[in-house]
């Protein structure tokens, strides 16, 4: 039977769409709406069983989603969002054995994303100029079990050395990815993408043209729009919170 141990990360379910996710440590307590739930109370509960709080209510006791736990990791950058994540991941054709590039890691929330995909077989390639960003990263990439596959180098994209028509694709997300394109494109094989990833209207016009004067050819620009709606019955009906604007991916080709 599989049950909850210390350490585990849980998502607690509550009928009327209450849901928080958490570390389960023993002496720790959690605080909701409709009460207040022990830890230590968790401990050793088949998943799937409820629990009552404090006040009567049952929360259910289920695993979270990879999301869940990434958005519990620390961040240092305001992380690629999942929304734009599982776009990144169909645009540059990610699949178990890709061989990815990786310009700005940030807090490693999109490095855990692709090395998941990747799997066992996969390897990314991740480079950070900061080498506290990598630090946090490393951290949330050996918590999500996927460190293995993945190497952390840390320097600029711009002036290292990368082996020549070797990756299946390449995200960058970075301050001035401009200036990567034309190394990290001749790094791809032919018929291979890479995308950037930018939050603002003035970086668009500059990464465009670097593409374009790299020889990409199909380039592409879109961004992710993701609306949520109640799903209690009798209520069902877009919520008032919108996730709009996060940031531009433009996409483009290596012929």
């Amino acid at each position: 039977m599989d049950v909850v141990k210390e350490g585990d990360y849980v998502l607690l379910w509550h009928s009327n769409g209450i849901r928080v996710v958490t570390k389960v440590r023993r002496d720790g307590v959690i605080s909701t709406v409709r009460g207040i739930l022990k830890m230590s109370e968790i401990i050793g509960k088949p998943y799937g069983s409820r629990i009552l709080t404090n006040l009567g209510h049952a929360f259910y006791i289920t695993k979270p989603d990879m999301v869940d736990v990434l958005l519990k990791m620390p961040r240092v950058t305001q992380p690629i969002y999942p929304k734009d994540s599982s776009a990144l991941l169909i645009m540059l054709n990610v699949k178990p054995g890709s061989r990815v590039l990786e310009a700005g890691l940030g807090s490693g929330y999109a490095a855990s994303i692709i090395a998941t995909y990747i799997g066992p077989w996969g390897h990314l390639v991740s480079i950070e100029r900061n080498p506290r960003y990598i630090a946090v990263a490393r951290e949330t990439l050996r918590i999500m079990g996927i460190l293995d596959v993945v190497d952390l180098i840390n320097g600029d994209v711009s002036r290292i050395k990368l082996p020549s028509s070797y990756f299946d694709s390449a995200l960058l997300d970075m301050g001035d990815p401009w200036s990567a394109i034309p190394v990290v494109a001749d790094s791809l094989r032919h018929g291979c993408n890479i995308a950037v990833y930018v939050p603002t209207i003035n970086q668009v016009e500059r990464v465009i043209r670097s593409m374009v004067d790299s020889g990409l050819i199909d380039v592409k620009m879109f961004e992710v729009n993701w609306r949520e709606w109640k799903t209690i019955p009798g209520e069902v009906r877009p919520n008032t919170w919108t996730l709009s604007h996060t940031g531009f991916i433009i996409v483009a080709k290596r012929p």
